[in-house]
């Protein structure tokens, strides 16, 4: 991809506790990617975000000399693409292991992801009980699946060996609403000895991204997400 000319004009559209923008924000701090940051009020959503969104509305936009581009797993795989010969290289470069990245980067966004969990939410203690259990066993499959697919545990605390990696954006980026659920819990949703993978990632990382400025303390998020969850109660009132 040699004379590929880098994106001049970047811009993030992004909302404060999304774990979503996060993961893009810190791929395009990994890069080194120079770009403005715009927050956005999910609550009353600009008509810039709603034109640049039309379908969802959702953050994270990632406007690249005026495009834009939605959704978190596609910004990442776009910024490593796009500032190629920067490292480090996001998704791995060998074909097995690029796909198994990806798979693993869909399950957790998908299924795993703690702020999209309902455990946050949860009515009642048997209803999170059971929430909490369901959630670590999807964890368990995922700590399985890095030890098969990704075995550089003694090369790093990254599930990429030495550098951050897609799994590591994603989990990383993650830190804060993990602990949100191990408070909510009474229990840690990610243990080392159960979790040794998944938790040296998580904790690596985190630490980077205290660095870019994009991790939130997890008892605002939650008075955060309590505070929204109060106020259809409070308007029907």
């Amino acid at each position: 991809m040699a004379g590929v000319t880098e994106p001049k004009e970047v811009k993030l559209h992004g909302a404060w506790g999304s774990a979503h923008s996060a993961m893009a924000r810190n791929a395009l701090a990994l890069k080194g990617v120079r770009y403005e940051y715009v927050e956005e009020d999910l609550d009353n959503k600009s008509e810039t975000l709603l034109r640049l969104n039309p379908v969802h509305g959702k953050v994270p936009v990632l406007v690249v000399d005026g495009r834009p581009l939605s959704e978190s797993l596609v910004i990442i795989e776009y910024v490593d693409g796009a500032w190629h010969g920067r490292e480090p290289a996001l998704l791995p470069r060998e074909p097995r292991e690029r796909a198994a990245a990806r798979f693993w980067a869909r399950f957790f966004h998908d299924r795993v992801s703690p702020l999209s969990h309902p455990v946050v939410f949860a009515a009642g203690e048997a209803e999170r009980a059971e929430l909490v259990r369901e959630m670590k066993e999807r964890m368990a499959v995922l700590e399985a699946g890095i030890r098969e697919d990704f075995p550089y545990g003694s090369e790093g605390p990254f599930v990429h060996g030495r550098r951050p990696g897609l799994l590591d954006v994603i989990l990383g980026s993650c830190a804060a609403g993990i602990r949100l659920l191990s408070a909510l819990s009474g229990e840690e949703i990610v243990e080392p000895g159960t979790l040794p993978r998944v938790h040296a990632s998580v904790t690596a990382f985190d630490e980077l991204a205290n660095g870019f400025r994009t991790t939130v303390p997890h008892e605002l998020l939650l008075a955060r997400l309590l505070e929204r969850k109060a106020r259809p109660r409070a308007a029907a009132a």
